[in-house]
């Protein structure tokens, strides 16, 4: 058993490439989040118990401890990860939690703050450790901070947050959480191991079935404007471009000036774009009035993504897989 767990090991190191022994092994990038190191805890044959901030994270922490964990997800389907405030029944979970899972970078915003107040000696594991953020334009930057957020203990400062809408990440987030079971749980390790393992060869499926759908739309084509700054990860991975947002921010919680909204208008009617992407976790009315403005198209298409949570019971986005999957389709649809 201790050889094959060696072997599964460096079966994940050559699988997800050099970055994991780069991280490891140089001095980090800035704004890279270290993984922390977690000792054994003492279970005497209970589930560990883990919470979740989102359910993005939540489903996949869920792949990987499958039914060797006992799992909270504190922001549920269709919840707004920047705006959600928890209550009092969340935070009695977050006391009896043993290890907790947050994105990084600030992406929960008020939601840490409680973290950190009632869970302060509970180890708070980044899923977006080890990964090299991209950086936000000083635009974006000057925005985030304008709706006032504090930002948190692991580096927020000009990091990119949204690291899911690259799969090449979500495999990082799958090893991150596999070595952190396994170093609380260690009498569990093969079987972490094991299920990352299964989870991993979804979303080499995933990465196949996106670039197969993405072939169908033309390249001049691939150019996204969105509600806010969520997809540039995906842009960079698959070949878009994202021209524009509503909210020139990586927040829902900033606000668009009227120069703004003017702005984007101007640069659809410029490029003749007919196609807004909105969310759907936020309102779409400002994205409407963008569209209500864009007379040279003979139809304003105004389509909603799953962004920075799953969908509820009977979307068809009730798993990350899912999601992934529903967001390259409503994309062909918008720009085929």
């Amino acid at each position: 058993m201790i050889w094959k767990n060696i072997l599964i090991v460096l079966y994940f190191m050559v699988l997800l490439g050099s970055s994991i022994s780069l991280a490891q092994n140089q001095a980090p990038a800035p704004h890279m989040i270290p993984l922390p190191q977690l000792g054994a805890l003492n279970l005497n044959g209970s589930d560990l118990q883990v919470v979740a901030t989102t359910s993005i994270i939540g489903d996949i922490v869920a792949q990987v401890g499958g039914d060797s964990i006992e799992l909270s997800t504190l922001i549920a389907a269709g919840q707004d990860p920047h705006s959600y405030e928890p209550a009092a029944r969340d935070l009695t979970k977050v006391a009896r939690a043993q290890v907790i899972f947050v994105n990084g970078w600030n992406l929960e915003e008020s939601l840490l703050r409680n973290l950190q107040a009632v869970a302060s000696s509970t180890p708070m594991v980044a899923v977006s450790a080890n990964i090299e953020p991209l950086e936000l334009s000083p635009e974006e930057h000057a925005e985030d901070h304008d709706h006032g957020g504090e930002g948190d203990d692991h580096g927020s400062e000009g990091a990119d947050p949204h690291t899911w809408f690259s799969l090449n990440n979500v495999k990082q987030w799958v090893d991150n959480i596999r070595q952190s079971l396994s170093s609380l749980d260690p009498d569990r390790a093969s079987t972490y191991n094991a299920n990352a393992l299964a989870y991993l060869s979804k979303l080499d499926e995933l990465d196949n079935y996106a670039r197969e759908q993405i072939a169908t739309i033309p390249p001049e084509k691939r150019i996204l404007v969105t509600n806010h700054d969520v997809f540039a990860y995906f842009a960079r991975d698959y070949g878009f471009e994202v021209l524009g947002t509503v909210i020139p921010a990586t927040s829902t919680l900033a606000e668009p000036s009227a120069q703004d909204l003017a702005t984007l208008i101007g640069t659809m009617r410029e490029h003749g774009l007919c196609t807004l992407f909105t969310e759907e976790t936020s309102s779409d009315k400002l994205a409407q009035t963008v569209a209500a403005e864009l007379s040279n198209c003979t139809e304003v298409k105004v389509i909603p993504l799953y962004t920075g949570a799953l969908g509820a019971p009977g979307s068809g986005a009730e798993t990350f897989v899912d999601m992934f999957k529903s967001n390259i389709d409503s994309m062909v649809e918008g720009l085929r």
